[in-house]
């Protein structure tokens, strides 16, 4: 079995909807548990007309929610009964094929992880990485993005290989191409961290592709992209922003000015285009670098989000499923 444990609370949708989302997962794996840690009444709002599925479902009440908005360090005092520290517990605890979900805190889940769980041999920090689609119908693995936003140069080589590591496994790319999100495509260009990384890259046994600049992260040149997390979580939400006003726009010009025939194309085709932009629907960003599975969704994590979350979570575990692919 694989024991899949929900922090759903914390972010801007209600936890009971995300709640019944989840429990659609279990109609898809025969072999999956649920674990929701959160508010008990909550909980059970969501679970109204689930009981066929009671004996793979399980509820850990948490008194309190440490949302986006608070100081993550209020986690590691343990002061208030928070969701996000149970959700832990239950996930270090757990002796089986497990992953955590969760929508709460970024930092609280960061700095659990390491104190918690810990960090994987070798690995300096947990890294947040994204999988996105590409314009050519591959994917490309961005880290980080939002976790580490002034890491050492050694911190980078390290997300590198993780990354490299991460692709390998859910896009089937035997000798992933890395490349250093840079101002240039130059050897010299970026900052003494920047360029420091980059002779660390070229002389490491990863294939390194040397600098890249943001209009190629999506191109599916390259499989892994590396940088800090300021830069990566910008570049993931200017991207969304940007890809979600040029659909609206193309929307707004067919279904006002089209014939019938296009508008109807255009719908149907719709959601596939939307992809390329709505990185929220296309699961969670891993917490890569620790001992257990992590994802991190999206604070606006929608009931597709954690459905996705939890097929993600799945393939994690089980090499033959990927969501990718």
């Amino acid at each position: 079995m694989v024991d899949i444990i929900l922090d759903l609370f914390g972010g801007d949708n209600a936890p009971s909807a995300l709640v019944k989302s989840a429990v659609k997962a279990l109609d898809s794996f025969e072999d999956i548990t649920l674990t929701f840690v959160g508010d008990e009444n909550e909980i059970n709002k969501g679970l109204e007309d689930c009981n066929n599925h009671n004996d793979r479902i399980k509820i850990v009440n948490a008194d309190a929610v440490l949302t986006n908005n608070d100081n993550p360090v209020l986690a590691a005092t343990k002061a208030k009964d928070y969701s996000i520290n149970k959700a832990v517990e239950e996930l270090k605890s757990c002796d089986r094929d497990s992953c955590m979900i969760s929508v709460g805190n970024t930092g609280a889940i960061l700095m659990l992880s390491m104190i918690e769980i810990g960090l994987l041999p070798n690995s300096t920090k947990p890294a947040l990485a994204s999988i996105f689609p590409c314009y050519n119908g591959g994917f490309v693995c961005m880290l980080d993005c939002g976790a580490n936003l002034e890491p050492t140069d050694k911190d980078l080589v390290n997300f590198a290989t993780l990354g490299a590591d991460c692709i390998k496994k859910f896009a089937s790319k035997n000798n992933p191409k890395v490349a250093l999100l840079s101002v240039g495509k130059e050897d010299s260009k970026g900052t003494a961290t920047m360029q420091s990384t980059f002779k660390m890259l070229k002389e490491s046994e990863l294939n390194f592709a040397g600098n890249i600049e943001p209009d190629d992260i999506f191109s599916g040149e390259i499989d892994v992209v590396v940088c800090n997390g300021l830069v990566g979580n910008m570049i993931l939400k200017n991207s969304e922003s940007v890809g979600k006003g040029i659909v609206k726009k193309i929307s707004d010009t067919i279904l006002n000015n089209a014939n019938e025939e296009l508008k109807k194309a255009f719908l149907e085709n719709i959601d596939s285009i939307r992809k390329y932009y709505s990185f929220n629907e296309f699961a969670g960003a891993i917490v890569l670098g620790v001992n257990k599975n992590i994802i991190k969704a999206h604070g606006k994590a929608n009931e597709e989000t954690i459905y996705n979350c939890i097929l993600q979570a799945y393939s994690l575990i089980k090499d033959d499923v990927s969501p990718y692919i």
